[in-house]
Formats: structure tokens, sequence, C-alpha cells
């Protein structure tokens, strides 16, 4: 007997529900529960790792596979965040020009069902 378990995607990002729909999987959205925040002395791709996984982990549903996802960019050895603003938006690009960047992209796919 095979048992068809509905997925959820713990985000509210557009563009992640875009690539689970260019797949042509028949999903839910759900929004995480989860402070964004990196720890103290946390690497951005442990940020991303931690962050994928509690999103997932956050979201309820029984007889369901959630998929939480985070992405961490990092620019001479620190994490770069969302700018909120504007000016602080152009303070980021100014420090990132001529630097090279890297994404942490972190996936976690969690079973309710298993809680694991």
């Amino acid at each position: 007997m095979i048992l068809k378990k509905k997925i959820i995607l713990a985000s509210t990002s557009r563009y992640r529900a875009e690539l689970l729909q260019r797949l042509g999987l028949d999903f839910q959205t759900a929004r995480p529960g989860v402070d964004e925040k990196p720890l103290p002395d946390e690497s951005p791709g442990a940020t991303a790792l931690r962050l994928a996984i509690e999103k997932a982990r956050s979201v309820r549903a029984a007889g369901a596979l959630i998929i939480g996802s985070d992405q961490v960019a990092e620019c001479n050895g620190g994490a770069i965040g969302k700018p909120g603003t504007r000016d602080r938006a152009r303070q980021q690009l100014l420090a990132m020009r001529g630097a090279g960047m890297v994404f942490h992209t972190a996936l976690a796919l969690y079973n309710s069902d298993e809680d694991r």
C-alpha cells in the first residue's frame, strides 16, 4: 500500500514556491515561526542549516513531509543579512563591490509522523 503524504513548504517565499511548482508537486505553504538571527560565533553555513531545520520543525501538521530551507550570503568572511532599508541596502552593495560572494543554501525535509 502506498501512502501519500501531503507536502508543506515552510516558507512564505514566492521564489521557493515557484521552484516546487516547476516540479509539478501538490503542496501547501505555511509560515514558519523561527527567529532568523544567527547565533553568536555561528558560521553562515551553520546558520543556513540550523534555520532550514528549525523552519521545517516549526510547522505542525500530521501526516506531512515538511520542507524547510534557508540561504545565507557571505562576503569577506561575514554573513550578509537582509538589509531592511534602502540606505542599508546601499551600504551593503558598496561593501560588497569587487568582493567574492558565497551563498550557503540548506534544505531540510521533516517527516512529521516519524519526528525526524
